[in-house]
């Protein structure tokens, strides 16, 4: 690339110069003011021209302005009242039922921990009452009631009948 100088310039005025021109160890800071002058100058000549759709968003803007004091009031104060009224019911209903919600949620919880707990219960007196029953079942097999406690009948501890010193009731 060339360097970007007064020739170039005169020859070129709408063109700017490229970085790599600017960056050019032959041009000096002046080259690059006035580049940056035409800059400048070229956006605020693309300014001072207006596009058509800038004219034509100020003509609907300036309509718009005439016949707002035509236009008709849309509801009244009464109306704005009764739909906040309404809103306002329709968020209590709402949040009736979030709390509903929570209420049977913390319903669900609570019976199945109660479940749950039942359920432990139940497992650990099964267990106990058959470790219990297989302590009995231990001690049955290893004693013998009527072995370790002999019965004792009375007629064995008394005299003979002969013996007897009333035969008379005999």
């Amino acid at each position: 690339l060339k360097p970007w100088g007064p020739a170039a310039y005169s020859q070129h005025p709408h063109r700017l110069p490229h970085q790599s021109q600017l960056a050019h160890p032959a041009l000096g800071a002046m080259a690059a003011a006035r580049a940056c002058a035409l800059f400048v100058a070229l956006l605020l000549r693309s300014a001072a021209a207006a596009a058509p759709e800038d004219q034509l968003a100020q003509e609907m803007t300036h309509d718009l302005e005439m016949n707002f004091n035509k236009i008709a009031p849309f509801g009244k104060e009464d109306t704005a009242k009764e739909l906040q009224d309404h809103a306002a019911k329709t968020q209590d209903t709402l949040v009736d039922a979030v709390e509903n919600a929570e209420v049977a949620e913390i319903k669900r919880a609570v019976f199945r921990a109660l479940t749950r707990l039942r359920a432990a219960t139940i497992k650990e007196f099964d267990t106990i009452a058959r470790l219990e029953t297989q302590a009995i079942d231990a001690y049955n097999d290893a004693h013998h009631y009527r072995a370790e406690n002999p019965l004792a009948h009375l007629h064995e501890d008394e005299a003979p009948v002969e013996t007897d010193k009333l035969k008379s009731f005999h």
